[in-house]
């Protein structure tokens, strides 16, 4: 007998559910991190649809200061120091203005990568779960870190198109510059689709 007992050693054991989420709290967590990636997801749309808007409209002005900045050209005693008529200017002005819509954008989109890496963190295991249809929220993210990518470029070349297209003292470069802002490098046609199949993934049966 007293083998017996001596041969027992207590054996304490642990219950897994101290070190894991209870179905209530995960279950709580991955609807508190769906709502707000929806939230996120919305201000990605919303500032797409701003930056086709403000592209449109750039894309107007870009063609009133070449067809302007071009009757200019046209006057001989004009052609070498240049010339700056007012409603160019006025045009000049208005395109400034929507450049900076772009930049804006650029950095929201930025803020809204942060907060969809911080939202993996807070997520925990429910980042591995499937929001939607097929998407987990790596897949945003890296959705989300491409299009910034993607607006951040484009938005230089915004910049550089708004800060030089007056200053042309040929036609040639005026219609480089048109044709640079209307017909974009980085934000163009993939962007679209890319964007079409997030609103499939995140559409609700």
């Amino acid at each position: 007998m007293d083998i017996l007992n001596n041969s027992l050693t207590p054996i304490r054991f642990v219950d897994s559910q101290q070190h894991s989420q209870s179905p209530n709290k995960f279950n709580a967590n991955l609807s508190n991190c769906k709502a707000r990636m929806e939230s996120l997801v919305n201000d990605l749309k919303s500032n797409y649809v701003k930056w086709k808007l403000a592209h449109q409209r750039g894309t107007s002005l870009c063609y009133a200061i070449e067809a302007k900045k071009t009757r200019c050209l046209e006057k001989p005693d004009e052609t070498e120091t240049g010339c700056y008529p007012e409603d160019m200017i006025a045009a000049c002005d208005k395109l400034a203005v929507v450049t900076s819509i772009f930049i804006d954008i650029v950095k929201n989109t930025f803020e809204i990568l942060r907060q969809m890496r911080a939202l993996i963190k807070l997520a925990g295991p429910a980042s591995d779960v499937i929001f939607y249809r097929t998407w987990k929220l790596e897949k945003f993210v890296s959705f989300t870190k491409e299009l910034f990518n993607r607006f951040e470029r484009e938005s230089i070349i915004k910049q550089q198109v708004m800060q030089n297209i007056a200053h042309c003292t040929t036609r040639s470069k005026l219609i480089a510059y048109t044709t640079a802002w209307e017909f974009p490098d980085h934000v163009d046609a993939y962007v679209d689709l890319v964007f079409l199949l997030l609103a499939e993934e995140v559409k609700t049966k």
